[in-house]
């Protein structure tokens, strides 16, 4: 047999053109380019959104309020606002954010009408201690807080440190920081206790406790001494505006402990502290201006610490007025009667 009569196997076609080989036709462009549409999934099944009035509702009226005790008076409107079961539970609440608002408008003399003289005085904070007693009856730590320091004021500091220790348990920054300072000057002093409750109030952000337990650190007192993490705690203080804290933090930098030695952070420190008042920064200013030749600056700097109760501070300025002339004097006086602190806004 021939290979022209063979059939099998075909003879082999010849070859299209490059360009029909890749030629489609439309149709059948159309027809594969059509996505089939997916099926929808079935429905879910309903149930409550997650943050609806149900779930509200469902939270235990207990956990609520000692949630929010020691929550400010806006928070406590917000959260009232929530449903109706939350309202119901922060009713007590409620009301002692507004007995606390008058103790305080009574304690610092803003009360309508006000009383005058000493003997009115001594009624309004009579009145203020009760307004924070009912409302620290009805779970407000705020005024726990204030009825222990009008306890404390008063001399009955065993009453002060049991309003403290309930703040305290409800988890109040100051409650927690006032409780410390109370055991650190119990007789004898209980150290372990004092930073056990300046750790969380410090973590907290309360700027006394976190100069407090800077102060634990570096002394040892209650706690292992550490020098880094006292500077820690003192630069956290100082930023946070404690003034005391500022004047510690200069001295870390100035000494290197906690910190690598930074004389111009040190200075800067410095200042600082003593642009907000602080006696012994007020002296040292006043020494390093000295050195300077800037004499009536020194004498002003002294005269502010000699009047702040810094004894080191009143021999320097007696030295230092034999050198100046009676106008420059004069001049630094007239200065130091202008100086004011500066204020810096402190978190509690």
């Amino acid at each position: 047999m021939d290979a022209a009569s063979r059939t099998w196997p075909p003879p082999n076609p010849s070859r299209a053109p490059f360009s029909s080989r890749f030629r489609v036709s439309s149709d059948s462009h159309r027809r594969h380019s059509k996505k089939s549409k997916p099926e929808p999934p079935p429905p879910a099944p309903k149930s409550a959104p997650v943050g609806s009035v149900a779930d509200f509702a469902d939270l235990p009226q207990e956990l609520l309020h000692r949630a929010l005790s020691a929550s400010g008076a806006t928070d406590v409107l917000a959260a009232s606002s929530a449903c109706r079961a939350w309202r119901d539970a922060l009713q007590p609440l409620r009301e002692a954010a507004a007995l606390h608002a008058h103790g305080r408008r009574l304690k610092h003399g803003n009360a309508v009408p006000a009383p005058c003289g000493v003997e009115g005085r001594d009624v309004a904070r009579r009145s203020a201690l009760g307004m924070f007693q009912r409302a620290a009856s009805l779970g407000s730590a705020a005024a726990m807080v204030d009825a222990g320091l009008l306890c404390w004021e008063e001399g009955q500091r065993g009453e002060a440190m049991g309003y403290y220790q309930r703040a305290a348990e409800l988890g109040h920054p100051v409650g927690m920081c006032n409780l410390g300072v109370s055991y650190l000057e119990a007789d004898p002093p209980k150290a372990e206790e004092a930073a056990r409750w300046f750790c969380p109030a410090a973590s907290a952000g309360n700027v006394r406790a976190q100069y407090n337990l800077g102060l634990c650190l570096q002394n040892g007192k209650g706690i292992k001494r550490n020098q880094r993490e006292a500077a820690k705690w003192y630069l956290r203080a100082a930023e946070g505006g404690n003034v005391r804290a500022m004047y510690n933090v200069s001295l870390c930098y100035c000494l290197g402990e906690g910190f690598t030695q930074d004389h111009v952070r040190a200075k800067k420190w410095l200042q600082l502290a003593a642009d907000c008042g602080h006696k012994k920064a007020l002296y040292e200013c006043g020494l390093k201006l000295c050195a300077a030749g800037d004499k009536i600056r020194s004498f002003m700097y002294l005269e502010l610490a000699t009047r702040r109760g810094e004894a080191a501070a009143s021999h320097m300025r007696d030295v230092m007025l034999e050198s100046l002339s009676p106008m420059n004097t004069q001049l630094a006086l007239s200065e130091a009667d202008k100086w004011r602190p500066k204020a810096l806004y402190t978190r509690r």
